[in-house]
């Protein structure tokens, strides 16, 4: 008889193609605070609740501790404290991490930040950057989607005096201060995951433009193995880059935010296909934030308006928008 031909083992199965939804900054304090307690905690994402929700994966920055306890930081002129009931919004918008590495986020200090961390536990959402020491700030963020895993890092170029955590310290993960181990732990999540998503909270304040820095350190961060650089802080919107098959956001703007000026108010949500041959399909849902905070979809020239500027300060990186009706396909 011949001799039995050997079997050849199984191709290795592809991860699953997800969808991801990203957006800005997002703080439950001030005027927001106010639509909670007159309204609710689903009140300040009820307008775009669907469509985050729809996504495999969304992703946001929580730019407040939720809680009611704590002590405020000292030597800061703006702290903000969230209404724990924002919450019930976030789930309802199925986030599915969320960035802690902000300038925000010890506000209230160790107990408001665990306060935070609890509250997210409970609720099932992912977070990253932020935690009860250096860790726990470092420690990356999974979820599991059949085989497929993605995981979540977020720093902070934004440092206040005392935020950073220590080996016995609360505080959150820096990013300028260390990028060689920002890329160190990128790369180590990336060879336990499929895909892995990165958060940098940085930028100048109401310039539109990323800096040089920014454009070094996120494209370090796609180096190292990052797909995505999801990022914010300025409190205006910033261009989008393809790099070296990942995608970088400079700055998706304010998101659940009270505001005082039209360019603040203009904002939106990054929409992609993240496969496991690259990027593709990228939207952008242009939003604008009522004053008191909540993000809406808007269409018409509003619409048109956001994307026009989308489009000129994405152009310097060698990227299209190409406005199509009330949203954008964002192209290399």
């Amino acid at each position: 008889m011949p001799a039995a031909t050997p079997a050849e083992p199984p191709a290795p199965s592809l991860p699953a193609t997800l969808t991801v939804a990203a957006v800005g900054d997002m703080h439950f304090d001030r005027r927001v605070k106010e639509l909670i307690g007159s309204e609710g905690g689903l009140a300040p994402l009820k307008y775009v609740t669907d469509r985050l929700a729809a996504a495999d994966v969304a992703v946001g920055n929580l730019e407040s501790p939720l809680s009611n306890g704590g002590t405020p930081w000292p030597d800061k002129d703006v702290r903000f404290r969230g209404d724990p009931r924002g919450i019930e919004g976030l789930v309802a918008s199925n986030f599915t991490f969320l960035s802690l590495a902000n300038n925000h986020i010890l506000d209230y200090g160790t107990e408001a930040l665990m306060d935070t961390v609890t509250a997210l536990d409970l609720a099932g959402i992912g977070y990253a950057g932020a935690g009860i020491d250096r860790a726990a700030a470092w420690k990356p963020a999974a979820a599991t989607y059949g085989d497929t895993t993605v995981a979540f890092l977020s720093f902070s170029h934004i440092l206040p005096v005392g935020f950073i955590a220590g080996e016995d310290r609360a505080g959150l993960a820096p990013g300028r201060t260390d990028m060689g181990a920002v890329a160190e732990a990128i790369s180590a999540a990336k060879a336990e995951n499929d895909y892995v998503l990165v958060a940098f909270h940085w930028g100048v304040e109401y310039v539109d433009d990323a800096n040089a820095d920014q454009v070094r350190d996120a494209r370090a961060a796609i180096d190292a193995g990052a797909d995505m650089v999801l990022s914010h802080h300025p409190h205006v919107i910033q261009g989008v880059e393809f790099y070296n098959g990942g995608l970088i956001a400079y700055s998706l703007g304010d998101f659940v935010f009270d505001h005082y000026s039209r360019k603040t108010g203009e904002a939106f949500i990054l929409e992609a296909d993240l496969g496991p041959h690259g990027i593709a399909n990228v939207r952008a849902v242009p939003v604008y934030l009522y004053q008191i905070g909540q993000p809406k979809a808007v269409t018409g020239p509003e619409a048109t308006g956001i994307l026009e500027r989308l489009e000129r300060i994405s152009s310097p990186h060698g990227t299209s928008v190409v406005i199509e009706g009330d949203v954008a396909q964002v192209l290399p």
